[in-house]
């Protein structure tokens, strides 16, 4: 299955984002996670879009809560500070395609998507640090605490 993006821009993200290292393993666990959550978001939208005859998912489809919205907000202002680039389309697209089912998504969905992927993918370090302000190098189980925690939020 493809990944949305690749474990070398992840743990960098990482290291600028959220001020954690990630080693190879961790850094795997935490694309899980985050890939995990942004299908479980597109189902909801596939759902919503087929409740309403829609053959295209359209940016109000997904369940995007007021938390996550500023979060996107959040890093969307500090990659432009940092001059960072935007997260490749390719990737996520296709990574998608199974969640999607052979709906099509809207330009703005797909205008939008690289900052939704990159907020899910850092949603689950900001968890990390706010559970141990002190985390550096998150562990195994600081991730699976992340993982139950977007799980019961999200």
């Amino acid at each position: 299955m493809p990944r949305v993006v690749g474990l070398p821009r992840l743990q960098a993200l990482y290291r600028r984002f959220v001020g954690l290292d990630l080693d190879k393993s961790r850094a795997a666990q935490v694309l899980e996670i985050a890939e995990k959550k942004l299908g479980d978001l597109f189902e909801v939208a596939v759902e919503r879009a087929r409740a309403e005859k829609r053959e295209r998912v359209e940016w109000r489809d997904l369940p995007l809560t007021k938390g996550l919205l500023a979060t996107m907000e959040r890093y969307e202002r500090e990659r432009e500070e940092l001059g960072d680039p935007r997260l490749d389309l390719a990737p996520i697209l296709g990574f998608l395609e199974v969640p999607l089912g052979g709906m099509e998504t809207s330009e703005e969905v797909r205008e939008r998507l690289p900052v939704l992927a990159a907020t899910m993918l850092l949603l689950v370090g900001y968890v990390v640090k706010l559970v141990d302000t002190r985390a550096r190098k998150p562990s195994k189980e600081d991730l699976e605490r992340a993982e139950r925690i977007l799980d019961l939020t999200l």
